[in-house]
């Protein structure tokens, strides 16, 4: 008989394995709809101002970058300062979880703009965490 917590635990498994699936899905359908557009172009030229456009990204997705880096910060300092500035080893305890904004954008089935501001983000919290840390570090006097 399985407890709880091991049920509990395979229908996380499966939630986020469902999850995965169709959001993989979802990525497939426009590929193949961005495929199709450029293969529909009129003239080579066409085809490759939409592949330059795709390269260079929207103006909306270039400002969500920077967005989530300021937003990054922001939060990052402020969850230093909700830990009451701890550090371990003079490492601020918050500068690490903004490592997970990178590994979640690399395993991630999304665009680069999106991939971008989770790494922005999430190594932008790490450096709002620090620069809490040593703005506002007790100095031990001699």
């Amino acid at each position: 008989m399985k407890t709880s917590g091991q049920v509990l635990s395979q229908a996380e498994e499966r939630l986020g394995e469902q999850l995965s699936a169709t959001v993989s899905q979802f990525y497939r359908g426009l590929d193949a709809s961005t495929a199709q557009t450029i293969r529909d172009a009129p003239t080579p030229e066409e085809a490759a101002r939409i592949v330059e456009a795709l390269r260079r990204g929207r103006p909306l997705e270039v400002l969500l970058v920077g967005g989530s880096a300021a937003i990054g910060a922001v939060l990052g300092a402020l969850a230093q300062r909700f830990v009451a500035n701890a550090s371990v080893a003079g490492i601020p305890v918050m500068a690490p979880m903004g490592f997970a904004g990178p590994l979640v954008g690399v395993a991630s089935p999304i665009g680069v703009s999106g991939r971008s501001s989770m790494a922005a983000g999430g190594l932008s919290f790490s450096a709002g965490a620090a620069l809490y840390y040593l703005i506002t570090r007790q100095q031990v006097l001699p």
